[in-house]
């Protein structure tokens, strides 16, 4: 306005004129583009909802859909032939008549396209091809010597996907590893168990596959399959905790499965419980994984001269032997500890219990279950439910892969997309 008043008192009108007319063009200019921007982008909601409604509930006739989206007739009706042309969804026999010709009904094609699922172990890659309805079609694994750098890593993982039969579209690859991983960028930021600083994964593999890959931590990807296929179906806020080699958890709020601000939350295994206690591959003392995972596992079997290993450690306890089953006691109680704290924090329906050391779950169960439900406040304790994982191992490579269904199924909000997700959201 001060600019304005100067210039008409220096008596520039043709420049205030000048000044409007060019001000004008430039907001009709960022109208039309935001008009434009929005129609593409309520496109891509209206094929979302549409597609995410059919992969969900089919086979299911066009007039149920039409009941769930409140879409109109013509509009669902290019959606739908444009699904039907791109072989995204398929009629799958008629329904049943309420007056007039029986309708079609229609259903997600799981075979589409294929996804590649990879879990990074701390010796070996796990590689499986998942459709899109969560089955796992096939399965390979390579091994490598402890101690490998993420690019004699990803050499293995190239090595594997070229020996893991594929014979349809692939779209994606997701890979879960252990540790604190930015999602975001691809990268390994931190793994005691791998040893890696700062690994990029998700670019190089991306460069020379030529479709998306995506990043996630391991216990996330399996919280994200027991979420859509396993136990985390009925549950809309749970946490999934993994025992074996470390100690992990995801966490799952408003049936979203939460990363955290700078994508760590879930290191449940470095939660400190004694800061004068063991020293923890992370660095710190009494970290819950330094009196819950094999290596105290180990430990404590070696100093009471039972066993050398997880194997026969479990052997031990199988026989009958009581001081093998303490020891797993002890092993149970000392998470149960750890995870009522997350308990009364987050307070959720369910705590779901899975990874490698399961296979003794018979020994270290009754005694978490106990020290939970003992320590945790009375109301939450009472309405929690405790289960176990039902995918397996096969979970982690299931939930590797649904890491990128996840990416295809959802709308491009306002986030970027990568390259080739556009196939769910091609303009109809």
């Amino acid at each position: 306005i001060q600019a304005i008043s100067l210039l008409l008192t220096f008596g520039a009108v043709n420049t205030i004129i000048t000044l409007f007319t060019e001000l004008r063009k430039w907001v009709t200019m960022v109208y039309r583009n935001l008009c434009k921007g929005s129609k593409r982008l309520i496109k891509d909601l209206n094929r979302a909802i549409v597609v995410n409604f059919i992969r969900e509930k089919g086979p299911i006739s066009r007039t149920a859909i039409a009941a769930y989206t409140n879409l109109a007739q013509p509009t669902l009706t290019v959606i739908i032939n444009a699904l039907l042309d791109q072989g995204i969804i398929r009629e799958n026999g008629k329904g049943e008549s309420s007056g007039g010709r029986r309708p079609s009904l229609f259903e997600f094609n799981t075979h589409y396209g294929f996804i590649i699922g990879i879990k990074i172990e701390i010796d070996r890659v796990l590689l499986g091809l998942v459709d899109l309805s969560g089955k796992l079609i096939a399965r390979h694994e390579e091994t490598f010597p402890l101690g490998s750098t993420g690019e004699q890593v990803l050499k293995v993982i190239r090595t594997g996907l070229e020996r893991l039969p594929c014979a349809g579209r692939l779209l994606g690859i997701g890979i879960g590893a252990s540790g604190f991983i930015d999602a975001q960028r691809g990268v390994v930021v931190f793994s005691p168990v791998l040893n890696w600083r700062n690994v990029p994964i998700a670019a190089p593999l991306e460069k020379q596959s030529g479709v998306p890959v995506l990043l996630d931590n391991d216990v996330n990807s399996l919280t994200l399959a027991e979420h859509w296929y396993g136990a985390g179906r009925p549950y809309q806020n749970f946490v999934c905790v993994t025992v074996g080699i470390g100690i992990g958890s995801g966490v799952v709020i408003d049936n979203n499965l939460y990363r955290g601000s700078a994508c760590g939350a879930g290191e449940i295994g470095h939660m400190m419980i004694d800061p004068d206690g063991p020293l923890c591959a992370c660095g710190e003392r009494g970290c819950l994984e330094t009196v819950t995972a094999d290596s105290f596992l180990i430990r404590a079997a070696q100093e009471k001269g039972i066993a050398h290993s997880i194997e026969d450690l479990i052997t031990a306890a199988t026989s009958g032997d009581k001081c093998a089953r303490d020891i797993f006691a002890m092993m149970g109680k000392n998470l149960g500890m750890g995870v009522k704290n997350i308990i009364n924090l987050l307070n959720p329906q369910a705590i779901i219990l899975g990874g490698e050391r399961m296979d003794a779950s018979t020994f270290f169960l009754p005694a978490f279950a106990h020290v939970v439900r003992r320590h945790s406040f009375p109301d939450v304790a009472r309405e929690l439910i405790i289960t176990k994982a039902q995918l397996g191992e096969e979970g982690f490579l299931i939930g590797a892969g649904t890491l990128v269904a996840q990416a295809l199924f959802e709308p491009p909000l306002y986030t970027g997309r990568k390259p080739g997700r556009d196939i769910f959201y091609a303009t109809t």
